[in-house]
């Protein structure tokens, strides 16, 4: 199982300095319902920024894990009082120190995460596994979802399963396409979806886009918040027991 997340949270603006060395990158405008709503940059050092129409600044990361215990770790935005852990798998906490980006959040210690894994069959992966995955926890954690609350894709056969954690602001995807995988989701729906996910949490439940597949992950969202509609025939639900 090979299992690739990609975090965002929200930073104080960057200094001038780091600014001035970003490359600004291209978000298609038929993805969002408004003009100009994220911008994108890079940095030479492989790290990416966003900024949304009101100058908050994002940073963002990728990394490749190979345990949930590493994926419990690698969003954390500060390091864990309550437990040593080592550098290496405190990879995003990592890169904001290295960069100095402060994070806005000082009470929530998490960067919102898209979990994206790749399988030769969703079966292969138990569903109490595949929960753990959408709340990005260690094996450890105590299991918190008593359903698991997905929708799917298919693409030339293969399967897309995409699955909402519950309150954790993280959610995961898991294909048996390579084809889906290689040419669309971790190029472009990583960080894309990470956005509308960023806008729905802000902005109550609201996806900034008419496009199908974003207003679908927004209604599956939904299911696993408090308080929010959902149109429920449009997830399937299974039990974890």
């Amino acid at each position: 199982m090979r299992i690739h997340t990609f975090v965002l949270a929200a930073i104080e603006t960057p200094q001038d300095e780091v600014i001035d060395s970003l490359v600004q990158e291209k978000l298609s405008d038929y993805e969002f319902n408004k003009k100009d709503l994220f911008t994108a940059y890079s940095l030479s050092s492989g790290e990416r920024l966003f900024k949304d129409q009101n100058d908050q600044w994002y940073a963002a990361a990728y990394t490749v894990k190979d345990s949930l215990h590493n994926v419990k770790y690698g969003r954390q935005t500060f390091r864990p009082p309550y437990k040593k852990i080592p550098d290496e798998e405190l990879s995003f906490v990592e890169i904001l120190e290295k960069n100095d980006w402060v994070p806005m959040n000082a009470h929530y210690d998490k960067a919102l995460c898209h979990v994206i894994v790749e399988v030769d069959k969703l079966e292969e992966i138990p569903l109490e596994v595949q929960s753990r995955l959408a709340h990005a926890d260690g094996d450890d954690d105590p299991q918190v979802a008593h359903s698991l609350h997905f929708i799917e894709s298919k693409l030339d056969g293969k399967r897309s399963r995409f699955i909402s954690g519950w309150e954790s602001h993280s959610f995961a995807t898991i294909t048996e396409s390579r084809d889906f995988a290689d040419d669309i989701l971790m190029p472009i729906s990583s960080w894309l979806y990470l956005l509308y996910f960023s806008y729905f949490l802000d902005h109550n439940g609201t996806i900034p886009s008419d496009q199908m597949m974003p207003r679908l992950l927004g209604n599956l969202w939904a299911s696993t918040m408090k308080e929010l509609p959902y149109n429920k025939e449009l997830i399937q639900i299974q039990p974890l027991s």
